[in-house]
This record gives C-alpha cells, structure tokens and sequence, in this order.
C-alpha cells in the first residue's frame, strides 16, 4: 500500500469514528431530553398534589372553625386554673349572662373587666380555644393579710383586706388563709384605707407585734400591740410614721416596764409629747 492509499484509509476511519460520536452524542442529548421532561412531569405532578392536598386540608380547616366559631358554647366548656377561695360554682353564677354564646361572640376582656368587679380577683385572663371549642381562665386572687369589719347597711359585715386595701368577702377566703392570719382592722372604711395599709407595711418596724388596728366613728386611729392595749394615734395622717417610731422609742425606755404597773394606753396623738396611762398591778399576796 503506497502513501496516499494509507492516508486516504485514515482519512475514512476518522470520518467514520466522527458520525458514530456524533451519532452517540445525539442519542445522549435525546436521553438527557426525556429525562429531563420526566423529571420536570414528576416535579409538576407533585406540586400538583401538594396544592390540592393543602387546599384541601385549608378548606377543611376552615370549614371546621366556621362550624365550632358559631356553635353555642356552654359554661361546662370553660376550664378554669387559679382558684383557692374562690369556687367553680362562683364563676359559673358570675359569668352566667355570657352564656351560651358562639365563640366569636364572647368577648374575653369583656368576661375579665366583669369577673375583676365582681369577685376579690387581683388578675384575670381570659382566653378562647377553638380546637376543642372551650373558654380558659387563668385566676390570680386577691391575697388577704387581715380580718375586717365594717358597716354596711346599718350592719356589721366581717370579710378581710388585702395589701392593696381591698375588701374580701369572707367566704372567697379558704379556712387554711383564714388560720393563718393573726391582723383585725374594727371599723373599716376606705376614707382610711390610705392610713390603714400605710400601717400594715410598715408594721414591721413596731416592736411589739401588731393584732388590731381600730377606726372609732370620728375617724381615729388607735392600735392594739402585743405588749400596749390601746395606743392612740388619732385623726392626724401626716404623722404616723413619727408615731410609730416614737411607740418604739418608749417600749425601749420603759424600765421593763415600771415595777408592779401595766401600760395601760399610750396617747401618741401628738407624737412629741406622750402621753401613758399605767395601771397598779395588784400582787396574788394581797
């Protein structure tokens, strides 16, 4: 075989090794192709049955809060936390003119701002739940820190207060809270509400342990100690931190206290210059 036959022969084996990687390319961009569209069909096909399936579960959803939104809600679907002295039956008598009502009717402040003026409730929040359909309070009562009396009505009502001055009535009180409180207020009046808890949150300060605070019809103020039986203070309010101070200062300086005399009453109406009233002590010898 001469040259140019060989070179020819070469020239036929490219061509030929051309069509066939020409002939495999396009079969593999027609592959590529099809897979392609396939693939983009079954992205399509499951979009799709993503769409109808949260369209669906969206009209579903909605379909049921419309149907629990406007059925009539029964006080038995409320649940209630927070409670002490206050009972169940209590805020079922209270809030019965809400119900029954369609959730979307009740309106929760509305059940709050009502619950806080009717009952000794210091907070309150109210909430809806549609999944079940139920009402939810969560109660913070008020906390009592004495027993109170006071007239009302040409009577005499017994309850207690809370720090804030507060009337409770007695029975929102539990008998454990009830036990465990040694404090009376006689008279109570919200004229001195002010003056009586000014006293209570500083009762610390007083030596001789605080039982009762007393309100004579004039609007003075007299305490009663572990260790003094009456302690006036008056109806002056601008000195009873001074009066207070000054009581200590005397249970200090009394000689423990005078031989064979009780203090009897100590007038501290003008704390500057006080006045006690002391009793002879009769021995059991006598």
């Amino acid at each position: 075989m001469d040259g140019q036959t060989y070179v020819q022969s070469k020239m036929r084996s490219l061509k030929s090794i051309k069509r066939k990687k020409s002939k495999l390319n396009t079969k593999s961009r027609l592959s590529t192709g099809k897979v392609s569209y396939i693939l983009q069909n079954k992205n399509f096909i499951t979009e799709l049955w993503h769409l109808l399936f949260f369209s669906s579960t969206s009209i579903f959803l909605v379909l049921t809060f419309s149907n629990q939104a406007w059925k009539p809600i029964s006080f038995d679907q409320t649940k209630i936390t927070g409670l002490s002295g206050i009972t169940k039956n209590d805020i079922e008598k209270t809030t019965n003119i809400f119900y029954p009502k369609n959730l979307l009717e009740l309106n929760p402040k509305q059940i709050e701002s009502y619950l806080v003026k009717k009952l000794p409730i210091k907070e309150v929040s109210v909430s809806r739940k549609f999944f079940p359909p139920e009402i939810h309070l969560n109660i913070s009562e008020r906390e009592p820190i004495a027993f109170a009396s006071r007239v009302f009505s040409n009577n005499v009502e017994k309850g207690m207060i809370d720090i804030e001055g507060s009337w409770i009535p007695i029975q929102f009180v539990n008998k454990l809270k009830q036990n465990q409180i040694k404090l009376s207020i006689e008279n109570w009046t919200p004229n001195k509400q002010k003056e009586v808890i000014l006293i209570i949150k500083n009762r610390s300060i007083i030596q001789s342990p605080l039982e009762k605070i007393k309100i004579n019809p004039l609007g003075e103020i007299s305490l009663k100690t572990e260790h003094f039986d009456l302690v006036l203070l008056g109806s002056r309010t601008d000195r009873l931190i001074e009066q207070i101070n000054k009581l200590n200062q005397l249970q200090k300086s009394l000689p423990n206290l005078l031989i064979n005399t009780k203090v009897k009453i100590v007038d501290l109406k003008d704390p500057r210059k006080p006045e006690l009233k002391i009793e002879k002590i009769l021995s059991k010898g006598m």
